[in-house]
Order: C-alpha cells, then sequence, then structure tokens
C-alpha cells in the first residue's frame, strides 16, 4: 500500500450530532456539516451548528448551498447565501464555510461564477472559502483551479480531478494542485474511504482528503 510522505488532513462530511461526534472519536481531524446529504449537502441548521460547535473539538466548516439543484444561481439566491455566510460568519467559531456556483451551459461547458465566490468570500468576512464539488463539473479543471486563486479568500478546492471517484482522478488532482501553487490547497473527495484513503494520499501527493464514510 502506497503511504503519504506528509501527514494528512481528514475532513469527514456530517449531517447529525451523531455523526459528528463519531467522526471526531474515529480520528477526524474537521467536519463539514451539511444537511440533506441526499440531495449533494444543503446549508445546515443554526441549531445543528450550535450542537455541532458546542460537542466537538475541531474545526467545523458548514456548507453554504440553499437549494438542491444545478449550481447556476440567480442574484437572488446569491444574495441570500451572502446573507446566511454572513451570520454564520459572524454567530459561529468557523474554520471555513463550502460554497461553489458556476457559470455558462452545457453547450459551451460551465466554469466557476467568480463574482458570486467574491461575494461570498466578503460575506465571510476572513473566514476561509472552500469551493465544492461543482468544480468536477467545470469543462477544464486546471483552468477552473486557475480562475479561483484571483479571488481572495478561496483557500480550498474539493475535487475529484473530474472523475467518478478521486482514485480515478488522481492524474487531474495533480494538476489541479499544481495550478493552485501555494495559494489553495487541493481536498481531494469522491469515494474515500477509511479503505483507500492512503493509497489516494500517496498517489496525489494531497495532503487534504474529505468523505462521507472517510473514518
Amino acid at each position: 500500500m502506497l503511504t503519504p510522505a506528509a501527514p494528512i488532513v481528514i475532513e469527514a462530511c456530517v449531517e447529525t450530532l451523531a455523526e459528528a461526534l463519531q467522526a471526531m472519536s474515529r480520528g477526524a481531524h474537521q467536519l463539514e456539516v451539511c444537511s440533506d446529504l441526499d440531495a449533494d449537502g444543503l446549508t445546515p441548521t443554526p441549531k445543528l451548528l450550535e450542537l455541532i460547535t458546542s460537542e466537538v473539538n475541531i474545526p467545523v466548516k458548514p456548507m453554504i448551498r440553499s437549494r438542491a439543484g444545478h449550481f447556476l444561481y440567480s442574484d437572488e439566491e446569491i444574495g441570500q447565501m451572502a446573507e446566511t455566510t454572513s451570520y454564520l460568519s459572524r454567530r459561529f467559531e468557523l474554520a471555513g464555510i463550502v460554497f461553489g456556483a458556476l457559470t455558462g451551459n452545457e453547450k459551451k461547458g460551465y466554469m466557476p461564477h467568480l463574482e458570486a465566490v467574491h461575494i461570498i468570500a466578503d460575506a465571510a468576512a476572513g473566514v476561509p472559502v472552500t469551493f465544492h464539488k461543482a468544480i468536477d463539473m467545470c469543462s477544464d479543471q486546471v483552468a477552473a483551479v486557475r480562475n479561483l486563486t484571483t479571488v481572495p479568500g478561496v483557500k480550498y478546492i474539493l475535487s475529484s480531478g473530474g472523475a467518478a471517484t478521486a482514485l480515478q482522478g488522481v492524474h487531474n488532482l495533480k494538476l489541479m494542485q499544481a495550478s493552485a501553487g501555494p495559494a489553495i490547497q487541493i481536498i481531494a473527495a469522491g469515494k474515500i474511504t477509511a479503505a483507500n484513503l492512503y493509497e489516494i494520499a500517496g498517489l496525489t501527493g494531497l495532503k487534504y482528503f474529505h468523505g462521507r464514510k472517510i473514518v
């Protein structure tokens, strides 16, 4: 089995207090907190965040996503999510927020909606932003990463390298990290489990890893 050359950071994706406590007890270093993971994750309620942040002693990052479905948001939706971001960032001691928005269409391809990301990053008021797996819908993930490096506040990008799984996307994940440089850390995600985590870490050379069943 391949092993990583440096210590890694394990981020568990959770939607309940019980899952958060279990992930922490099993060795997760940080948490992404969502509601409705059956819809790929929506913004958690303030009540859930209050419960989790009061009970765990590892960093917490909530998802900012107002609805299920596509990542092409209206100005009204972006404004709503900016208000939510501002509120949660002020109320809780967060390690970051998780957000993603796209522009384009299926025919011409998608890229990150940089204006929307700027708005959310400004609303986060210094809390680091992770651009989530919407990036895997982009026509060119490496170029998308390069574009996101222009947005102050974006410190992480969650991706499977545009593939169905992180293991299948290891080559592109390495290219994405090279494109990001030191400004942004790529967080590998996509069917990462305790069984394949260290293999993927060894193949990619990345530091950060995310999963629903990662611990």
